[in-house]
């Protein structure tokens, strides 16, 4: 009977459950050690310090696990982050999509959240995380941070590994299905689990995570400003604190609706072109 030598690319499913959870024990022991000080030190500027520490933090966990990662690939980093040029035309259908998008995900997490309240503690985290007095903080914790390294790992390190083992379908609902998942909270994990799909089946089409980086950047940093703004033009449910949880105005979700559908079709368009162009 022959036997198969083939090498399979890192990482594969149990190895992507792997880094998650060694993602997740590094936030845990270094969060404990950071709040152990925060306990006995009283600091003057708490919220520039906790924000501060966050940041850290997350560089820290995310900054490690995608080293590991990369390294045990044994691939170059343009292999592995897909760094290609993205067509103008990809750029502008991604654009007017995520326009669209944000406003609809906002109503998805509305109804999410009248159907499962979100306890009294997780609207303090929350909103403690979005809107802190320095607001640079909240840009780089909330918007720029996440963007750039749940890309490099999700996008980056575990698609990279599971577009070489598996079906194209299977490589993104998987590894979406662990960027929910790793949010470890369910209102997050509904927006979490479509943006990675989007996020991931953009990046096999145009074979570049800049697009992902793009999309996160620009969901992450739609909440901060919406909540940091909502006195110049306050939408019910849309950049309302999460205590004042109601819906949209039908005209606001009609605009949503118009255009995602525009965005949808100029991207799958453009990535035809783009197919044929190759």
């Amino acid at each position: 009977m022959e036997i198969s030598t083939e090498i399979k690319s890192y990482p594969r499913i149990k190895n992507a459950i792997l880094l998650c959870l060694l993602l997740l024990g590094i936030q845990l022991a270094t969060g404990l050690a950071f709040g152990i000080i925060l306990s006995l030190f009283e600091f003057e500027n708490s919220s520039l310090i906790e924000g501060t520490g966050f940041i850290l933090i997350n560089l820290l966990s995310f900054g490690l696990v995608i080293f590991i990662g990369y390294k045990k690939t044994h691939k170059n980093f343009i292999e592995v982050f897909f760094c290609k040029n993205v067509s103008l035309q990809i750029w502008v259908a991604i654009i007017v999509f995520m326009f669209g998008f944000v406003i609809l995900s906002s109503e998805l997490d509305n109804l999410f959240h009248s159907l499962l309240p979100m306890p009294d503690l997780m609207q303090d985290m929350f909103q403690t995380i979005l809107v802190n007095d320095f607001f640079i903080i909240s840009i780089i914790s909330v918007g720029i941070m996440p963007a750039f390294v749940e890309e490099m790992l999700f996008r980056g390190v575990i698609l990279h590994g599971f577009k070489e083992n598996y079906s194209p379908r299977k490589a993104i609902l998987i590894s979406a299905l662990l960027f929910g998942l790793i949010h470890l909270n369910p209102w997050q994990f509904i927006t979490a689990f479509i943006i990675g799909i989007i996020a991931a089946w953009i990046c096999l089409k145009t074979n570049s995570i800049l697009p992902c980086i793009y999309i996160h950047l620009f969901n992450n940093m739609t909440a901060v400003l919406a909540i940091e703004f909502s006195d110049i033009m306050p939408i019910r449910g849309f950049n309302t604190v999460l205590y004042e949880q109601s819906f949209q105005p039908l005209w606001f979700n009609a605009i949503g609706i118009i255009l995602t559908g525009i965005g949808v079709f100029l991207l799958i368009n453009s990535v035809k072109k783009s197919d044929h162009s190759d």
